[in-house]
């Protein structure tokens, strides 16, 4: 297994926590059974996306793993919203994450943790205590990031942090929107741009070989045939190979092949 030390966990407890997170997130909270698990958005009123989570039933509690750079950011946003609610929100910073495929029975030492499965995916999360997560390893972990992002996973960062609506990154196909469920924050727009088909912008998942990982929210060109369109860069990881996984935003149509992209003064082929 492998820590994800990029990747932290908030506890929802108490009787109001499934109803209260139901009325913020895009996913059907409500429709969790214990153990199950969803993909959801934290989105702001003009259905940006704040910060993708994967979200856990535990019998009454919810444990919620997202971007270790946003959860004090996040945490204090939803308290505001708590007000007479019967629900205590809770940063596990003595717990780790850590990554193990669907296959690898191996627990973690001395507590098996919370085992969690990705919605539709073959890899599983495990919450644990942080005396048993042992030490983050830098290319296993980036090994790791390159798999979430060819899934479709990005947990996103401060800097791409209310920059994109669900559709711009991809996240329906995660299931993180449900559009049959109530309202929050963003509701209206995310429902009206999705029944109206107004995307103008989409994710494209790319592989190259530039000599340096692009920055969140740097710009690119992609060229196609004779054809050039911008880019926005949503997440970048690179993996031992040298090969660089890129999440980008772009207006180019998506049946459309990138042959070549241009970063700064640096141009790679698309593998």
């Amino acid at each position: 297994m492998i820590k994800l030390s990029y990747l932290s966990v908030i506890r929802f407890s108490g009787v109001d926590a499934g109803s209260f997170l139901h009325s913020q997130l895009s996913a059907d909270v409500l429709g969790l059974a214990s153990g199950d698990s969803s993909f959801a958005c934290y989105c702001e009123p003009k259905g940006r996306v704040l910060s993708l989570m994967l979200v856990y039933r535990d019998d009454d509690s919810y444990f919620i793993i997202m971007s270790a750079r946003l959860v004090s950011a996040v945490t204090d946003r939803l308290k505001i919203y708590v007000m007479r609610s019967k629900v205590r929100i809770d940063i596990l910073s003595d717990y780790s994450v850590l990554g193990k495929p669907a296959n690898d029975n191996q627990l973690p030492a001395k507590d098996s943790g919370r085992v969690i499965e990705l919605p539709g995916k073959h890899q599983c999360l495990v919450v644990t205590p942080s005396d048993n997560s042992g030490e983050a390893d830098a290319p296993s972990q980036a090994e790791w990031r390159v798999s979430e992002l060819q899934n479709g996973i990005s947990w996103l960062s401060p800097e791409t942090s209310g920059q994109f609506l669900p559709q711009m990154l991809g996240y329906e196909e995660l299931g993180a929107v449900n559009y049959r469920k109530g309202c929050y924050p963003g509701q209206e727009i995310v429902a009206r741009t999705h029944y109206l088909g107004k995307v103008k912008r989409h994710p494209r998942l790319l592989v190259c070989k530039l000599p340096v990982c692009p920055n969140p929210m740097d710009k690119v060109e992609l060229i196609s045939d004779t054809q050039t369109f911008d880019a926005v860069v949503a997440d970048c990881e690179s993996s031992a190979d040298g090969m660089i996984c890129l999440l980008l935003v772009t207006r180019m149509a998506p049946d459309l092949p990138v042959q070549q992209i241009n970063y700064l003064e640096n141009s790679s082929e698309i593998y």
